[in-house]
């Protein structure tokens, strides 16, 4: 038996029986927000990414954005501004608390659910099918996994729905530009990564609803959006359009990926189960004329991310649309035998998933079965504060500490006491130099031949850590600097530039 609010024929068809685009959709009347049932998805969505929100400790690019909120500027290297925001307003909100820095991210994610919820409602979806929609997204394993951190990905998440989200509004006929030339302004303050979705946006809807675009809201959406980004523009013409060189000379990640793990990933993170739910998402959306364009925008962005070798997260945010839009259709096929023998798949896989999207394992036992070598997030969360401690106890008598990357920095910044100043020529920190009139260094993570920049170099140890990461084992040196750190400057951070 089905659910009272699945009775109701997908709204779609509908509007392409009205022969208008959208018309049956927007003339309908919307079924309530399922408020009850998705208030319970989010309370148990919090609850999981809250009971384990500090069990590690800060992960290496956490303590880089820590640091981002304390240099608040109109850019950074690798991303927008709105992160260093948050991470400046979680600051001072919960002072250092990582529980507290994390809840920024877990509460993006509760609007993401929230939003999915509203996607299905706006396609004639009942309370199952919001219901559907929001644990679709809300417990796909990249919402609880990234969740779990406090990064730009959440935040883009949720942009990324949010502006999908509009766009599917103005095709029903019931939405906004200038709501959704803010919502892409923020967004791309938020990550770069969004520029792909928005330019198939406006190209799609060139090709199949260029009558919308005639619509006097569109240069005024547009206005809004490229006022928004005016900080960021002048910060980038200031500062040589670094972002731009970055991600055409990108560095090795850890989390690179090959294009057939890229294309593993993307199932595996939108859960092998639900990915039927979001083919059908994408399915509906192609077939309605009205709704063409967001349908081919999912499918563009996952096409372009592959073929320009992005990462899987990048392409997930448009794979959770269709996820809620999938729900409304799955709603309607999902009987009650079905919809168990589909919940109960659905559990089994994350249950099992669930050590390598959050840290629910102790960190030996997560160690020993490989899981911390599997995500290297767990591998970059653990030991800074005991870095910060060996450091201390060898900086007696130094000017300065120059560390070879920015999580060594971020840890030193956030965990030392009695420090000398700290330096790193890595990504934004480049521009962060403190001003040092002495040229005795303590170097973090240098080999002899990296520290080409001083001389009488003497490794006094090693780094240690719990686990095997890219700090461990590295030297703790000391040298004399060639000159002041301000005439040494450009040879540090000559390091990492591009060949």
């Amino acid at each position: 038996m089905r659910a009272a609010g699945a009775r109701k024929p997908f709204l779609l068809r509908r509007a392409q029986e009205e022969g208008a685009p959208g018309a049956g959709v927007a003339r309908a009347e919307l079924c309530p927000l399922a408020i009850r049932p998705v208030l319970v998805v989010v309370a148990a969505k919090c609850a999981l990414n809250l009971a384990v929100a500090g069990r590690y400790g800060w992960q290496r690019d956490e303590l880089y954005y820590a640091v981002a909120g304390r240099h608040l500027q109109g850019g950074y290297v690798e991303f927008p501004p709105v992160t260093a925001w948050l991470s400046a307003l979680a600051r001072v909100l919960f002072g250092w608390s990582l529980i507290g820095f994390r809840a920024f991210a877990i509460l993006a994610g509760v609007a993401t659910i929230v939003v999915a919820a509203l996607v299905a409602r706006d396609l004639g979806g009942g309370r199952r099918a919001q219901t559907l929609a929001a644990v679709a997204v809300g417990f796909s394993p990249i919402l609880v996994a990234t969740n779990g951190l406090f990064q730009p990905v959440s935040f883009d998440q949720l942009a990324t729905m949010v502006v999908l989200w509009l766009s599917l509004r103005l095709a029903l006929g019931r939405g906004s530009w200038p709501l959704l030339g803010l919502a892409v302004g923020v967004g791309l303050e938020t990550k770069y990564t969004l520029v792909v979705v928005a330019v198939l946006l406006l190209t799609t809807f060139l090709v199949w609803r260029r009558d919308l675009l005639r619509s006097p809201g569109f240069p005024l959406a547009v206005a809004i959006a490229v006022a928004l980004l005016v900080p960021n523009l002048i910060w980038q013409a200031q500062h040589g359009w670094i972002s731009v060189h970055f991600f055409l000379h990108p560095p090795p990640s850890a989390t690179d990926e090959s294009r057939p793990q890229y294309l593993v990933d993307l199932l595996l993170l939108t859960h092998l189960v639900a990915v039927p739910v979001a083919v059908a998402g994408i399915v509906a959306l192609v077939r309605d004329r009205a709704l063409r364009p967001l349908g081919w925008t999912v499918i563009g962005t996952v096409v372009a991310y592959l073929v320009l070798g992005g990462k899987s997260y990048y392409a997930l945010p448009v794979v959770l649309f269709a996820l809620a839009v999938g729900a409304v259709p799955f709603d309607r096929w999902a009987t009650r035998r079905r919809l168990r023998w589909v919940g109960a798949g659905f559990v089994t896989m994350l249950v099992v998933l669930l050590p390598i999207g959050l840290p629910v394992l102790p960190l030996q036992v997560a160690d020993r079965l490989g899981v911390v070598s599997a995500r290297s997030d767990y591998q970059d969360e653990v030991g800074w504060p005991q870095l910060a401690r060996d450091i201390e106890r060898q900086a007696h008598g130094a000017d300065v500490v120059v560390t070879s990357n920015y999580g060594e920095a971020g840890a030193l910044e956030l965990f030392g006491h009695g420090l000398p100043p700290v330096a790193s020529g890595q990504v934004t920190f480049r521009y962060w130099r403190p001003q040092v009139s002495g040229q005795r260094a303590l170097l973090v993570g240098f080999t002899p031949g990296e520290a080409s920049f001083c001389r009488g170099y003497q490794a006094v140890a090693r780094i240690q850590m719990p686990v095997d990461n890219e700090e461990r084992g590295r030297p703790i040196a000391r040298c004399t600097l060639d000159g002041t750190l301000a005439q040494v400057w450009p040879r540090i951070v000559a390091q990492y530039d591009p060949p």
